[in-house]
């Protein structure tokens, strides 16, 4: 009768020692990668804000009822309008306290338009638009404002 031997082979110590130093690595750079906001993080979403309009003899105001943006360089409002039949828009980085005229592009002739923060930057509740025609009137019928924040609409109204 023949005798077989079997030969066991394992992994040697040496690559199993790599191979768990390897692992280790990998599993500790995808924690710390999740901790530090690298991985998981997904986009903002919408801007809740509400509005109320208010139609006046001499214009037509806009007020924030409730919700709040923080306008920045990164963080830009943009207002459109459209106003008989032309189009024009204004890029908002910075906001001062008080009354701020707003100046589309290209200029829309024979309307004004402006916006009153109470706070720099900051565009939240009680802060208005106001628009106005040249003869101090509410703007015409159909004349319509988009505003778009942080890639989102957050009012589209048509007058």
């Amino acid at each position: 009768m023949k005798i077989l031997y079997k030969k066991e082979k394992g992994v040697s110590p040496v690559i199993t020692t790599i191979l768990m130093v390897a692992i280790t690595v990998v599993l500790a750079s995808a924690v710390y990668l999740m901790v530090s906001g690298y991985i998981g993080t997904g986009p903002k979403g919408p801007t809740a804000m509400s509005f109320t309009y208010t139609v006046n003899p001499n214009n037509d105001v806009i007020t924030v009822a409730s919700g709040s943006i923080s306008i920045s360089t990164a963080q830009p409002m943009t207002i459109t309008i459209t106003y008989n039949g032309n189009t024009g828009s204004a890029t908002i980085e910075t906001l001062t306290a008080g009354d701020n005229p707003v100046t589309l592009q290209p200029a829309l002739s024979g309307l004004s338009v402006s916006i009153y923060a109470a706070h720099d930057n900051t565009f939240e509740a009680g802060d208005t638009i106001t628009l106005s025609t040249s003869s101090n009137q509410p703007v015409p019928p159909g004349t319509s404002i988009t505003i778009v924040y942080n890639g989102n609409t957050i009012l589209s109204h048509t007058f």
